[in-house]
């Protein structure tokens, strides 16, 4: 009797060795004060400056929750639910509007179901990894100055890529020496209309060195499957620490199906100074339809930040951005500044 207790003992340790799990709360709370001079400009006259409190300047304010759960085996279960949130003004929310998904990840790499970052955005994102902010009010290092403060129209008017899509089902593979590719694809889910996301990326990463390129297909079919608006993204970007400062940049172009193109280069630089951090970021765009060229723009960021703790930092930020026309003529800007606070946990 006393061997059979001792043998499920022994089993009921091993099962829970086999099975633990754990759960983390996150987040990101961030508020600034300051103006923001954003949209058209009509017969020479630009936007009004508006005075207000901004929520996620230096990064976007967000709550979330990851966990993890061990099958054995070297076998993981994941999942993740992230919401953002306005802290200037807290409105209704959808929980999980950032981040939703479940997964497993192992030795054959990272399977996710749910609403995710495409595989794209993961390059995107490196592209300006060298900035000390993540928000999109200051992301004009990323694309061109849009025609409002969290626009992501730029140059020619062509809509941004989604960096996140739903009903997705993504692929992350392990490193083979370095070199790892991810593929993505969200299911529109909508009668009649289909608007699939569909991206795919290829990375190398060895020490201080980060590069990559990826591809995205926004795509729409009408009822009868006749191909109709489709948005194509490409980008190559890449990222290295020399130590006393970081670089990354990169290039990116948006396609439409009606031969509408726009080219965007960035380049952006970070310099750590014992508690500071000082970032430049600047980028430039045109876009030509058939050859001729149909707008034009460039915009600067910059940004200082002082690190009181690893999780608070006080900062202080600007971009300064123009759209102008094949003329010269001016016809979007964005013009904001802010100082702010924010604190991770």
């Amino acid at each position: 009797m006393k061997k059979s207790l001792i043998a499920l003992a022994v089993l009921a340790a091993s099962g829970a060795a086999l099975a633990q799990s754990s759960v983390t709360v996150y987040g990101r709370v961030d508020a600034s004060v300051g103006s923001a001079k954003t949209g058209a400009v009509v017969n020479g006259v630009g936007p009004t400056g508006v005075t207000q409190m901004f929520s996620g300047n230096l990064t976007t304010s967000r709550l979330g929750f990851r966990g993890v759960e061990d099958l054995g085996g070297g076998l993981k279960a994941i999942f993740t639910i992230e919401t953002g949130m306005n802290i200037d003004a807290p409105g209704a929310t959808s929980l999980g509007d950032r981040a939703a998904f479940v997964g497993l990840t192992g030795g054959f790499g990272t399977v996710k179901l749910g609403r995710h970052d495409t595989s794209f955005d993961d390059i995107r994102d490196l592209m300006v990894s060298s900035n000390v902010w993540d928000s999109g009010n200051f992301a004009t290092t990323e694309t061109v100055v849009g025609t409002g403060a969290t626009a992501t129209n730029g140059v020619g008017g062509i809509r941004d890529y989604g960096d996140r899509a739903s009903n997705q089902i993504r692929y992350e593979s392990p490193s083979f020496g370095g070199v790892s590719f991810g593929l993505s694809h969200g299911f529109d889910e909508t009668a009649n209309v289909s608007d699939d996301v569909s991206a795919f990326n290829i990375r190398y990463k060895a020490g201080n060195l980060d590069i990559g390129a990826a591809y995205q297909e926004n795509a729409q079919q009408n009822a009868l499957g006749a191909l109709g608006s489709t948005n194509e993204y490409t980008t190559v970007a890449g990222a290295y620490n020399f130590g006393a400062f970081r670089v990354s940049g990169g290039w990116n172009q948006a396609k439409t199906s009606t031969s509408l193109k726009a080219n965007t280069y960035t380049i952006a630089a970070n310099a750590p100074v014992g508690a500071w951090d000082f970032s430049l970021g600047y980028s430039t765009g045109k876009s030509k339809l058939n050859g001729a060229t149909t707008e034009k723009g460039d915009a600067l960021s910059a940004g200082v930040v002082y690190n009181m703790s690893k999780r608070t930092r006080l900062y202080g930020l600007l971009t300064n951005g123009d759209i102008e026309s094949s003329t010269g003529a001016k016809r979007f800007k964005r013009d904001i500044y802010a100082v702010g606070v924010a604190h991770v946990f």
